[in-house]
């Protein structure tokens, strides 16, 4: 697999990307000093069985200028008998602390980073082979993004290939009008990106990294690498195959409801509100579709917010052609 996907990479990387400058206004420009410092984070919790493997790949990387910090958050299935033999080695971190949960996990990581450009590589997702050098040549050209995320292969437990993920470009428009975001395996972030919002929510269990991008494609845009240079692994114990049920679906409508309430929405998004709430109430009740009576009331209140969205696009169009 890695053999093919490093071909269609190199073609790739040859295409001409997106011009990113209009997309934000008052975005600013970050550019990287000379062979940058990437920090990248994997923060993990009883995986032992494809701990080592994600290592590894970061491990394996051609870029020489990488700083590596493995977070075990309380694990208790073996994986610090995997993390024996990297303790100490150059270049590495490892660190055990009590169970604090995910959230809580990376956001430690990315107050330790020290990285000019920080990646969380989650311990059951390897990164493919030459990804961080493609990060960082893109984020040299383009110094208007604070994060860039590539294309990802979505591999078995068994690391076979079950799909390729070809991802559009997403600004916080598009995000807030769709119901799926497929962003986050291998997504880089400029460090400055901390300066200006923060870290992850850590009062948001499920879509703390969604709330992080749509927080941060408000004030710049985001980069998309188009390349495969990451894996989503899907198997019984991983987070997309977990029960999640009404949490999920309420921290869906509260991340869309509090992008519009943000100042720095721009007015051409703001116009498209109640459209945004009608897919966001969608995709809630969708979350909770075993739970009838939340499906009822997410479903309820999505065809009620559809019906305003049309009724003030109409209304809109009236008014301009008085």
């Amino acid at each position: 697999m890695t053999t093919q996907v490093a071909e269609q990479n190199s073609s790739a990387s040859k295409i001409r990307r997106q011009d990113l400058t209009s997309i934000v206004p008052a975005a600013r420009r970050y550019p990287l000093r000379e062979d940058p410092l990437v920090t990248v984070i994997t923060p993990t919790y009883n995986r032992a069985a494809f701990l080592e493997e994600t290592i590894e790949s970061v491990l394996a990387q051609d870029y020489g200028k990488v700083d590596y910090l493995i977070l075990d958050d309380g694990s208790t299935d073996g994986s610090a008998k995997v993390l024996e033999k990297y303790i100490g080695r150059d270049g590495v971190q490892v660190l055990f602390h009590e169970n604090i949960g995910e959230t809580q996990t990376v956001n430690k990581g990315f107050s330790l980073a020290t990285g000019d450009i920080v990646v969380v590589v989650n311990s059951d997702d390897p990164l493919l082979p030459g990804a961080i050098s493609e990060a960082v040549r893109f984020m040299s050209c383009h110094p208007e993004v604070l994060a860039a995320y590539p294309d990802w292969i979505e591999i078995g437990p068994d690391g076979g290939e079950i799909a390729r993920m070809r991802l559009p470009y997403y600004d916080i428009d598009s995000m807030l009008m769709k119901s799926n975001v497929a962003m986050g395996p291998g997504t880089f972030i400029r460090r400055e990106a901390f300066d200006h919002i923060g870290f992850r929510d850590p009062g948001l269990k499920y879509t703390g990294d969604l709330d992080f991008w749509f927080r941060l494609a408000r004030i710049a845009p985001l980069g998309h690498i188009g390349e495969f240079l990451a894996t989503h692994r899907s198997h019984p114990g991983s987070a997309t195959m977990s029960g999640r049920g009404y949490r999920m679906a309420d921290e869906i409508v509260r991340l869309v409801r509090e992008a519009f309430a943000a100042k720095d929405l721009p007015a051409r998004v703001r116009q498209r509100r109640y459209r945004a709430y009608a897919l966001a109430h969608y995709a809630a009740a969708w979350q909770c579709s075993s739970q009838m009576h939340i499906f009822a009331r997410h479903f309820a209140l999505a065809l009620a917010y559809g019906a305003g969205h049309v009724l003030s696009r109409v209304a809109s169009l009236c008014c301009g052609r008085k």
